[in-house]
């Protein structure tokens, strides 16, 4: 990022701390070093955009983020509290959410029953799990909610076995906002979408922006720069640029590397 870029950056901010800091963070699998000293902030309301050929590392640091890897080194930081050695499953309870990874929808449960049952599944209330979630109205209505925001009410009433390949999707970002996380990892949403539920998705995508801090793993450039603010270039596991859509376009190293195969 240029000094240019990163002052302005602050002048529109208004210096926020960030949401998500990524410090230095590093995991080896042997002689093969999948992420190398990884640096990279979200920032309230951001969707950070990481991109990368295939083997750069993005889901091994996604998944070191989310808690289902721990890292050799570095920190991870959610409004500064340090989540680096926390467990996966107590990530959500913090205020972080991961999408588009595995699939874990009950097929022969409604699209409002999966959601309400990852609310309860955060809550206390956890005795008696499906006739409580199809009962409580404190489940209920929050799954509601997480269905209008990815507009799926009208079908929450469906079994997930009933859905389009793209409502799917659509409900694993619902369970994801059910949690009332802050911070959202989406874990390339677009994957095995035709053009028009991809660009339903990208519509979803837009709606929620400015509302949670975002970081997005996407191969899609098209969706990469409408949607994001800033974009990081990982090869080979390490971060070679950070800047806006147009300053990635412009940058030399990162047409080499990565987007003059794409384009």
């Amino acid at each position: 990022m240029t000094e240019a870029t990163q002052a302005a950056r602050i002048q529109d901010t208004g210096v926020q701390s960030p949401k998500l800091e990524i410090r230095g963070l590093r995991k080896a699998f042997g002689a093969l070093v999948a992420t190398n000293d990884v640096n990279i902030d979200v920032l309230p309301g951001e969707i950070h955009a990481l991109i990368g050929p295939n083997g750069a590392g993005k889901t091994t640091l996604i998944s070191q983020v989310s808690g289902e890897l721990m890292p050799d080194a570095g920190q991870i930081l959610l409004d500064g509290q340090d989540i680096t050695r926390l467990p996966a499953h107590k990530r959500a309870s913090v205020g972080l959410a991961r999408s588009f990874q595995i699939s874990q929808l009950y097929n022969d449960f409604t699209a409002e029953d999966n959601v309400a049952l990852a609310v309860q599944a955060q809550s206390s209330k956890r005795f008696n799990m499906l006739s409580n979630a199809r009962k409580q109205s404190d489940l209920r209505e929050p799954a509601s909610r997480a269905l209008e925001q990815v507009g799926l009410v009208n079908r929450g009433h469906l079994r997930v076995s009933e859905l389009a390949h793209g409502e799917k999707r659509q409900l694993e970002l619902a369970i994801a906002l059910s949690l009332n996380a802050s911070v959202l990892l989406l874990d390339e949403p677009m994957a095995g979408l035709g053009a028009e539920e991809s660009q339903r998705m990208k519509d979803i995508l837009l709606g929620l922006k400015g509302q949670y801090a975002i970081l997005l793993v996407e191969h899609d450039m098209d969706i990469v720069f409408a949607l994001a603010d800033r974009v990081t270039v990982l090869v080979y596991g390490k971060p070679i640029f950070t800047g806006t859509p147009d300053e990635v376009r412009a940058n030399n190293d990162v047409r080499d590397a990565y987007l003059g195969r794409e384009e």
